[in-house]
């Protein structure tokens, strides 16, 4: 899915309301609060983190039995994978090459992730791992390992059985001018619409809940999802409604993405004062 479009633009509206300061009073404070580059740094692991899951999704039911036959893979034509099984664990190393392979949505990508999981896809809670070698993403080199846990149960979202993936969050990011960042936390992503039609992606609907944590070389700040968020595939827009709650310092700031429309509007509240309407997205 493309959140990470989403994800972008919640990062930056947000950190540019907490600083309430122009670019050189940021440059000059010491009290933690993040500088341009960390707004910019930690939207760029946003679109990171959401892109790289969707990939390692991609693999795992392209290696399942049940759906291997017709699946189509949203992998561009300029990577290959070489997928090897050594006893009861598949592994698959997709190589994005040396000079840059675009992914659907323009992102480019080089160097190779390595994606593995059991043979058993039928185990329940079915879990797989994906890690890096000499990977980049737009230039950024990315590193780290993530392990996603796959179960298949009724929620409170939804009585029927459907799927529900935790990701557990480890990255770390260096940006060209030698700069590190590092996220840790949990995002959990349920399919509650289009679990019956595993091969048309564009009727999925997925609720996402969960908090993380971006660290830079002086601040850190923490996202927490208040209210699930509603994604729809088939919106251009994607994100249609679901609350996040930002902190840093004392400083809280809320995101409300409204009451499901199909459109590119949302409001902020900072401290407690009256929301106020912004557009999201490109």
């Amino acid at each position: 899915m493309k959140t990470s479009n989403l994800l972008k633009s919640i990062v930056v509206i947000t950190a540019l309301s907490l600083i309430g300061c122009n670019k050189d009073q940021e440059e000059n404070n010491d009290s933690g609060r993040l500088t341009t580059e960390d707004i910019s740094a930690n939207a760029k692991m946003d679109a990171i983190s959401n892109d790289i899951s969707e990939i390692a999704e991609d693999r795992l039911n392209t290696q399942s039995s049940a759906r291997t036959a017709n699946f189509q893979s949203i992998l561009p034509d300029c990577a290959s994978v070489t997928t090897t099984v050594s006893g009861n664990t598949w592994t698959s190393v997709i190589n994005f090459g040396t000079t840059g392979c675009q992914y659907y949505n323009g992102a480019m990508l080089r160097g190779e992730i390595i994606v593995s999981g059991s043979t058993n896809f039928d185990q329940s809670p079915y879990v797989w791992t994906y890690n890096f070698n000499n990977f980049y993403y737009n230039d950024i080199l990315v590193e780290g390992t993530k392990t996603l846990s796959r179960t298949v149960q009724a929620t409170a979202a939804l009585a029927t059985p459907h799927p529900v993936v935790v990701i557990d969050l480890d990255l770390d990011i260096t940006l060209p001018n030698g700069n590190e960042y590092s996220r840790v936390g949990t995002r959990t992503r349920e399919l509650i619409e289009g679990y019956d039609t595993p091969l048309l992606f564009l009727d999925n609907v997925y609720q996402i809940t969960g908090n993380w944590t971006t660290t830079g070389a002086n601040s850190s700040h923490i996202s927490t999802i208040t209210t699930p968020l509603r994604v729809e595939i088939d919106c251009l827009h994607k994100l249609v409604s679901g609350v996040i709650t930002i902190t840093r310092n004392n400083h809280i700031a809320v995101l409300d993405y409204g009451n499901g429309n199909c459109d590119n509007t949302a409001t902020i509240a900072m401290d407690g004062g009256a929301p106020y309407t912004f557009t999201f997205g490109n």
